[in-house]
């Protein structure tokens, strides 16, 4: 399948999506796998003739990834993508472990609200171990499970708060697995907080996953430091499509 017709077919599954959406989505990805590296310059002219539209859609998108934290406004040097610091990076795991510990809360609460919890992690978990050697399918499964987490919390505060730092998280969690013992490691991880879940006990489920997300940020920093980046020969450049300009 050529590129076009990839887009087509990812424009017909997400036909809601306006060209600036996708134009965002387009460069998210290619941010996340640092297929455009912290620093670099996103030049409306340069994105424009790339994607065959005129400025002001190029300059919405970049607008939207601002708003994910993804990009920001340089002096002299317009938008780049953001560069974290070790802080900022520190900050939003300590955002998002508080996030999702106050999810298990109510994840736990009650047999019902267990249920519904195993009843959706622990397909992803099985998902998890099927794709070990896929990093990036491991990467969304890994992010998808942990969304979870707060989104059967059923918490609007939450999954707001939440959905605010995705887009560097993405970024992050793509950092903290760079080895298969990385990916192993993880999936027992998952287990243990689903396992913790089963029996209604939400300090051992916030007790496991601490561990997990804080030995996944020592990873990430630890990645950045030594300027390791992910390939992943799988993937193909995916473009929005034309017709949804």
């Amino acid at each position: 399948m050529d590129i076009g017709r990839k887009a087509r077919v990812a424009v017909q599954k997400n036909h809601r999506s306006s060209f600036p959406q996708q134009v965002a989505s387009v460069l998210a990805e290619e941010i996340t796998e640092r297929v455009l590296p912290p620093g670099e310059r996103l030049l409306e002219q340069t994105l424009s003739e790339r994607f065959g539209t005129s400025r002001a859609p190029i300059r919405e998108a970049l607008y939207l990834l601002s708003q994910e934290g993804l990009v920001e406004r340089a002096p002299r040097r317009g938008a780049v993508v953001k560069r974290y610091t070790t802080r900022e990076i520190e900050e939003l795991y300590r955002v998002r472990i508080t996030l999702e510990e106050l999810a298990l809360e109510r994840d736990c609460d009650g047999l019902r609200m267990v249920h519904l919890s195993l009843t959706a992690l622990r397909p992803i978990v099985g998902e998890m171990e099927k794709s070990r050697r896929e990093v990036k399918r491991y990467h969304g499964l890994n992010f998808e499970f942990h969304k979870a987490i707060v989104e059967l919390s059923r918490s609007a505060v939450l999954s707001r708060l939440y959905t605010q730092i995705e887009g560097p998280l993405k970024m992050f969690l793509l950092l903290s697995m760079t080895t298969k013992e990385d990916v192993s490691k993880s999936i027992e991880d998952h287990k243990r907080i689903v396992a913790a879940i089963a029996e209604g006990d939400a300090a051992e489920a916030s007790k496991a996953l601490h561990a997990h997300e804080v030995e996944g940020m020592t990873r990430a920093l630890a990645a950045l430091r030594e300027g390791r980046a992910l390939a992943f020969p799988d993937s193909s450049p995916r473009e929005p499509d034309p017709a949804a300009r």
